[in-house]
């Protein structure tokens, strides 16, 4: 027996004292580690990816026509939340190809979204479009079919219009036929679709040519008014339909448009 301190101590019990309270330190730390790697949150710090591609179709701007798909969805803000959470995790943007990238993610639930126009033309902002995903310990998930939709201005388009007009000039008197001449500075009138008031007016050129460019599919209805003769003050319509039904297509008036001037 030994004295410490003025207390009698068992040297045997004094040794394994130390070794039983690091067992029990250590058994503390591995049970702290365990249930910290049970209960890993989702978010940054692990083995999962989440990989995949945008892509972009476009319309017009009432959504009823399609004008491009699957064009690459360049410079598109792609956000990730981790979770239960509803502020930004983490965001990416996409690349020239539309491609974007998340990685070291840990397993569990995310919800992946980004910002469309909206089709039903009803938001006057853009509308996200929103999936839900849960990942597998180490996976990597690629998602391929996401999509984003777009609209066209009616002039934003590769197609054009082009036409020919002439003024048929009669006598003040008697209203006889005197001679026709290209129609200089005529006003020529384009509506888009369904449209309720005309989208361009231009003039011919001195040749009495017009040319409507940067046109994106879809029906169009070329207008001009012309001196009603029989009336002496009056006008009438004179107006026609094309359908442009591809890209860098370019229609040409076959008949040149007469118009009357006394």
């Amino acid at each position: 027996m030994g004295e410490f301190y003025g207390l009698s101590v068992d040297k045997q019990n004094l040794n394994m004292k130390p070794v039983k309270f690091i067992a029990i330190i250590s058994g503390v730390t591995l049970g702290l580690l365990m249930q910290y790697s049970c209960t890993q949150p989702e978010g940054i710090g692990g083995n999962c990816h989440i990989k995949g591609n945008i892509w972009v179709n476009y319309y017009n701007d009432d959504f009823s026509l399609l004008q491009y798909d699957s064009i690459p969805a360049k410079d598109e803000d792609v956000f990730l939340l981790f979770g239960e959470e509803t502020v930004i995790g983490e965001d990416v943007t996409t690349s020239y190809t539309g491609n974007f990238e998340f990685n070291y993610l840990w397993p569990g639930n995310y919800t992946l979204y980004y910002y469309s126009e909206d089709t039903t033309c009803q938001a006057p902002d853009d509308v996200e479009i929103i999936r839900e995903i849960t990942l597998e310990k180490n996976e990597t998930l690629v998602l391929n079919d996401l999509v984003t939709y777009k609209s066209l201005k009616w002039d934003e388009g590769t197609s054009s219009i082009t036409g020919r007009v002439f003024v048929t000039n009669y006598s003040d008197k008697d209203k006889t036929f005197k001679y026709n001449v290209p129609a200089k500075e005529q006003e020529i009138y384009l509506t888009y679709g369904n449209h309720h008031f005309y989208d361009e007016r231009i003039r011919t050129q001195d040749d009495g040519t017009f040319v409507f460019p940067n046109l994106i599919k879809g029906t169009y209805r070329i207008f001009m008014y012309s001196r009603d003769i029989a009336e002496n003050t009056d006008y009438f319509v004179i107006d026609t339909t094309v359908d442009i039904a591809g890209h860098n297509q370019h229609f040409v008036f076959d008949e040149i448009f007469y118009i009357d001037k006394l």
